[in-house]
């Protein structure tokens, strides 16, 4: 007797196996539309702690194994976080999932490092033009001048982290999650991939960074909208 069972439905022929892996896949999936569903009501939000296993189980009469493994995969990808002896949690670090996976795909191949900087450089210019419409106030304004001065004069590690420093400030300038959400991660990613060029710079060639900087600023608060744009494609062709 053939020890793969067999049955015949609606003239489609499917062995138990198939059936058995469909039904887990739907569970599972049942289950992570559900944490979305929560999420989408508000009834969840960055730091609440989801309902527990056998609750979810229950409430949509699935299987605890499925349950897992849908938290399993939600934790894997970085929106919820474990804590040991007290449950599962909605991460509060979505930027950082973002960042891994991101990682991942430089890693297999499926983006380049020219494609995190384009996408950078796009970013940043959406950023700017934003900015540009609605002003830097007098406060803003003295924080990147204080990181501007600061550059000036600062060694190669220093000077990295006030490069990083004048662009996360742009970022959080616009005080929109999305972009502050997306530039954080891309702009860590793409911060790891200059950095070694950054600490071999010499004295010139830190200059001409900070010259870059500087440029950007300018065009930016004197509302020079194409001079903006055209500093940072020159910032960004390294």
């Amino acid at each position: 007797m053939n020890i793969v069972k067999k049955y015949v439905g609606k003239g489609k022929r499917k062995t138990i196996i198939g059936m058995e892996r469909e039904q887990t896949t739907s569970e599972y999936e049942k289950a992570i539309q559900y944490i979305d569903q929560l999420i989408q009501q508000g009834d969840l939000q960055i730091g609440s702690k989801l309902p527990t296993e056998r609750a979810i189980a229950e409430e949509l009469g699935i299987g605890r194994n499925s349950t897992r493994e849908a938290l399993s995969i939600l934790h894997g990808m970085g929106m919820i976080e474990r804590v040991q002896g007290s449950g599962n949690y909605i991460s509060k670090d979505a930027g950082g999932s973002i960042h891994r996976i991101l990682r991942m795909m430089l890693a297999l191949g499926t983006i380049t490092g020219k494609e995190i900087a384009d996408f950078r450089c796009m970013m940043e210019k959406a950023v700017c033009l934003d900015l540009l419409e609605r002003g830097l106030s007098r406060e803003q304004q003295i924080r990147f001048e204080v990181i501007l001065r600061e550059m000036e004069a600062a060694p190669s590690e220093e000077f990295l982290e006030l490069d990083k420093t004048f662009h996360a400030q742009l970022i959080c300038v616009t005080e929109n999650p999305l972009f502050i959400l997306l530039l954080e991660s891309v702009s860590e990613l793409y911060q790891e991939q200059i950095a070694r060029v950054l600490q071999h710079m010499d004295h010139a060639g830190r200059r001409e960074i900070l010259t870059q900087h500087q440029a950007i600023y300018y065009h930016l608060t004197q509302k020079h909208k194409e001079a903006m744009l055209e500093a940072i494609d020159h910032h960004y062709i390294r």
